[in-house]
């Protein structure tokens, strides 16, 4: 008879800059480390797994720190997987694919009310409306939120201050790192 006793699952979510200043990653890297241990010590009979969609930047360091201390993650696709690729450049096209393979779950939120494959498929606002349902989605779909964030209010929709004021809406538990960018170029 087998006694291990499943551990119910404890989701924390994965939100910020794509463009985070390069010389401080470690840094970053660091506290995300500290913090996520400081949840796993405080939820013992849970299994705690990063969601995220696997974006340049912080989605992508937050699986990295969560790996280093041996939790799992899922990812949460903003879109079908061949549109989102077109996002990446060759290198972080490969970044992505090997994360999103190891992955121990993939999936995609649906399409917005207004969009289709062909309206999505280049930028539009189509487009931008998807990135900001995956952020709301990993927001809804966690019990804590890490936010890696400059702290600017931009009002861009689906950018991270969008998607930080939908998490304190929503009354979510949100663990803010302020950062850097690298350079300012748009919000995501």
């Amino acid at each position: 008879m087998n006694t291990t006793t499943l551990k119910h699952k404890y989701y924390v979510g994965a939100s910020g800059h794509r463009d985070l200043k390069a010389t401080a990653i470690e840094v970053y890297k660091t506290e995300i480390k500290e913090r996520l241990q400081s949840i796993v010590e405080a939820h013992p009979d849970k299994e705690v797994i990063i969601l995220s969609p696997l974006a340049d930047g912080a989605d992508r360091l937050m699986v990295y720190a969560a790996k280093e201390l041996g939790l799992r993650y899922e990812v949460l696709l903003p879109m079908p997987k061949a549109l989102y690729e077109t996002d990446f450049d060759a290198g972080s096209l490969r970044e992505f694919r090997a994360l999103y393979y190891e992955a121990r779950r993939c999936d995609t939120v649906d399409l917005c009310e207004t969009c289709t494959l062909e309206n999505i498929s280049t930028y539009s606002k189509e487009r931008d409306a998807q990135y900001r349902k995956v952020g709301e989605e990993v927001v809804n779909r966690c019990d804590e939120v890490f936010f890696l964030w400059d702290g600017v209010q931009n009002g861009l929709k689906g950018g991270t201050a969008d998607i930080y004021s939908y998490a304190e809406h929503k009354n979510k538990s949100r663990h803010w790192i302020q950062c850097e960018r690298e350079n300012m170029k748009g919000d995501v």
